[in-house]
């Protein structure tokens, strides 16, 4: 009898526990895409500088290049080039420190400090490990977006002195961020922005084809269309510098 009520006192804790675990909230590590670097080639399928610039001053930069080809390799080194007012174009992002070359133009700028304005895959809407290693992540609730189930997370960045921070819609099925509300640092909504068309482009890797950027007035700013994705493919470090 004893050993029958032990029985019965395990079996009940069993259930407890798995109650609690089909009901824990959602860990955003858990939506980390197994994707260390990816190129592919980008189309403009709609750019409005006006509208753009309502998100911020130089956002629309990038929406000028044409015949666009994008390399990424983790952690946050992206490389775009194409061509922009008939002159070729390079966009580089390595770490903080952005590039841009047009002709025989050259800047550079150091975001140190503005962890918001460096690149990351979060920019085609997936997380990676380190874009983790710089942010909070706080679990909001569970929800629907056009009739799939998402997560929702707020995310801000470690380093207060940047305030930005974002609200991400993830589908736990893809790991793909379907909607990610951008906020500025007075937690003004800047840009919204929608992925669409997700595709199965290697073995467990999901990846947004379409993604659409609005401002607060909810406005189409841009969007752009990434064809021929290669991910997980050798790149050499000197890619991303000029």
């Amino acid at each position: 009898m004893r050993i029958a009520k032990v029985a019965a006192v395990m079996v009940a804790l069993a259930g407890s526990l798995q109650w609690v675990s089909a009901n824990a909230e959602p860990n955003i590590h858990e939506f980390v895409t197994p994707l260390n670097d990816f190129s592919a080639n980008i189309k403009v399928v709609r750019s409005n500088q006006s509208q753009l610039a309502k998100i911020g001053k130089d956002f629309g930069m990038l929406y000028r290049f044409h015949n666009l080809t994008v390399h990424y390799k983790d952690p946050n080194r992206i490389r775009i080039e194409g061509q922009v007012g008939g002159a070729s174009g390079v966009y580089i992002m390595n770490g903080t420190t952005q590039q841009v070359a047009i002709g025989f133009l050259h800047t550079m700028r150091n975001f140190g400090d503005e962890p918001g304005k460096q690149k990351s895959l979060l920019d085609v809407g997936l997380i990676s490990s380190f874009y983790l290693t710089y942010t909070n992540a706080r679990f909001i609730r569970q929800g629907m977006l056009n009739g799939s189930p998402v997560d929702i997370f707020d995310v801000t960045y470690r380093n207060r002195s940047d305030t930005s921070h974002h609200i991400l819609y993830v589908d736990p099925k893809t790991k793909v961020i379907l909607k990610h509300e951008a906020y500025s640092q007075e937690g003004k909504l800047q840009a919204i922005y929608y992925f669409k068309d997700i595709k199965e482009v290697a073995p467990g890797i999901w990846f947004p084809t379409r993604i659409e950027v609005r401002n607060a007035d909810d406005a189409v700013a841009a969007i752009t269309e990434y064809k021929n994705i290669k991910v997980n493919i050798p790149m050499p470090d000197s890619l991303f510098k000029i």
